[in-house]
């Protein structure tokens, strides 16, 4: 399948051509953008994720994909707030200690029962803390306001006030009251109040799933040992699985895949079946021509730090998306945060450039390409300067662990003099650290 972009020769210059030359091969022509451009691309190329039902105990964390509102009263039926004599507030009108009114008492109430009959003028009933209120009742008195007879009449000697001591049904949350909208992120808070009104289900859109293996033969996994002065570990699988997953998505990494073409091919399909995105970390020219074969492929060089090959595939009939990333650590996290952390949002229908920022002031001049966009571990400080920890040629992730933002240098910025302002992206786990550049 061609290449995004490739050059094709027209008929007309094939009938131009002279018959005893062969026509020269098209030349493949690789698209270059700046990184909003292929950022825009790469957004274009997914929609946010379907939502489906799920059960309440699996949501914390989700988005939310409809409105919810109550169905029921809360509390459902009007209870006694205090233990006492349930009674009609005009039969008690006038009444004082030195002048009781006196009620007969008709029924005794506990908590938990049913109410019973509706309540009659000039009647009581004996009710206790929590009982459930019968029809006619239209406030408690506190057991002591009242004596109880031999004669089965109770003497009330004060007033009261409609709904007094009534903890009444609706007061709390009334049927039809907006509880959740759609687009809220469902917290172990929210997930209890689904419960609260009988939902055990609720439409969510699901975390996406995210695929991750790093292509390389000199590479070692993290707990094995190193056996040959070339070899280095694997850090590029590890740091984009925590750092997807720190953006919410559920994370299959696979670590490392030999280049060996056949086995990136299977490895590829077999993922397809449970991915939402497949994301590639090195593997060069090898990895993109097996994703050729296997969907429409898209590659652009774009200045991100430096010039480097980024390239988009829909794979099969359904188009899984993969996004192949450069190799080395920091230009993995690099493109992870100019293209794939975009993507999962839009997945999960969030904004795409979500991301805390903050403005900062370099502390010392800094010389940069021009026409490079470059996104550079950095210190940030409280107050406000910023500091690399390293060039840009670094791949450690040592460099990436002492940073706290990536400072970004448009653009088209040649170099500026100490003291230039600058925006920074906080890196995802300042916050849980602590770090200054979080406020």
């Amino acid at each position: 399948m061609a290449l995004f972009g490739r050059k094709k020769t027209s008929e007309t210059d094939a009938d131009a051509a002279p018959a005893a030359e062969t026509p020269a091969a098209p030349v493949p022509q690789i698209t270059r953008r700046s990184v909003t451009e292929q950022r825009a691309f790469l957004l274009d190329q997914v929609g946010a994720i379907r939502p489906f039902g799920m059960q309440i105990f699996d949501v914390p964390g989700l988005t939310l994909c409809e409105d919810i509102r109550s169905d029921l009263d809360l509390p459902l039926v009007t209870t006694a707030r205090v233990g006492g004599w349930a009674v009609r507030g005009s039969d008690l009108v006038g009444a004082t200690p030195e002048v009781p009114k006196e009620l007969y008492v008709v029924d005794q109430i506990a908590a938990g029962e049913a109410p019973g009959a509706p309540l009659v003028a000039g009647a009581a009933i004996r009710i206790e803390e929590g009982g459930m209120i019968p029809e006619g009742v239209d406030a408690v008195v506190p057991d002591a306001y009242g004596v109880l007879g031999e004669d089965g009449y109770v003497r009330i000697g004060t007033e009261t006030r409609l709904y007094d001591n009534l903890r009444r049904a609706g007061s709390e949350l009334a049927d039809g009251t907006p509880l959740l909208a759609a687009g809220d992120v469902l917290t172990p808070r929210s997930v209890a109040v689904l419960a609260e009104v009988g939902l055990d289900k609720v439409l969510v859109r699901p975390r996406p799933r995210i695929v991750v293996f790093t292509v390389g033969d000199g590479l070692v996994a993290p707990g094995q040992a190193l056996t040959q002065p070339q070899q280095r570990y694997d850090a590029a699988t590890t740091l984009i699985t925590a750092a997807a997953r720190a953006d919410g998505a559920t994370v299959y990494p696979l670590g490392i895949i030999s280049s060996d073409a056949r086995e990136i091919r299977q490895t590829i399909a077999d993922q397809q079946i449970r991915a939402d995105l497949i994301v590639a970390v090195g593997g060069g020219e090898l990895i993109r021509e097996v994703a050729e074969g296997m969907g429409e492929l898209d590659e652009a060089v774009v200045a991100l730090n430096r010039e480097s090959r980024y390239a988009f595939a829909a794979l099969g009939n359904d188009r899984t998306p993969m996004v192949i990333l450069p190799a080395g650590v920091v230009s993995a996290y690099v493109g992870y945060h100019a293209f794939v952390r975009p993507v999962i949002h839009k997945l999960n229908e969030s904004d795409p450039l979500a991301a805390p920022r903050v403005d900062g002031f370099v502390a010392e001049r800094l010389e940069v390409p021009d026409g490079i966009t470059q996104y550079i571990p950095a210190v940030w400080s409280s107050d406000q300067t910023v500091r690399p920890v390293s060039g840009v040629d670094s791949e450690l992730a040592w460099d990436l662990a002492r940073a706290n933002v990536l400072l970004v240098i448009p653009e088209g910025w040649a170099g500026a003099d100490a003291g230039s302002q600058v925006e920074c992206i906080v890196l995802d786990d300042a916050g849980a650290r602590g770090d200054e550049a979080v406020r």
